[in-house]
């Protein structure tokens, strides 16, 4: 009894996530925001976090999430889908953001990624390397002078890495 209703409340939660997901991407989109990720913590402390990032490139600011927020908050109290008290967490995907759709494997081709994978690939579902290529729903990167190929479906989490090249360009930004 405890797996099945365990399995059935993590179902709920998906599904609570993909309709605020479908309610919200649009309002945020019309901002120049993308919505990178959004999740619900449930328990007796209900959070939903949003981490969003800019479309033009630019660094995410304290005003974009709060325009999200305002927004969010608005569209959220109209809907009424949070039956409960929650706290809501607007935030930068930050420099190490997740890779979420197949778009942002694409968008950050020659980046360094990490990701992790659902079912082993070689006996490792953990992995580091450059991403080279999307093709279909396959993802390669190369690691250690190897190309390595994932499913896509099979990838439980993938972000960016902030290389030491990386970030000596952020410390000259910074002058």
């Amino acid at each position: 009894m405890g797996f099945a209703r365990l399995f059935y409340c993590e179902h709920i939660k998906l599904q609570m996530e993909e309709k605020i997901r479908l309610l919200l991407e649009p309002v945020i989109d019309s901002l120049g925001l993308e919505l990178v990720k959004l999740s619900f913590q449930g328990g007796s402390r209900k959070v939903l976090e949003i981490l969003i990032d800019r479309k033009d490139g630019n660094k995410v600011q304290v005003k974009d999430c709060r325009e999200v927020s305002k927004n969010v908050s608005a569209i959220l109290d109209v809907e009424d889908i949070m039956k409960d008290k929650y706290f809501l967490e607007v935030a930068s995907a930050g420099i190490e953001r997740p890779l979420v759709k197949l778009q942002d494997f694409e968008r950050f081709l020659g980046r360094e990624i990490k990701l992790k994978l659902k079912e082993p690939h070689n006996g490792k579902i953990s992995f580091k390397g450059k991403l080279i290529e999307v093709k279909g729903k396959e993802i390669t990167i190369k690691s250690k002078n190897v190309q390595l190929v994932f499913a896509y479906d099979n990838i439980k989490g993938a972000n960016l890495v902030l290389t030491d090249e990386e970030f000596r360009q952020l410390l000259k930004g910074m002058k």
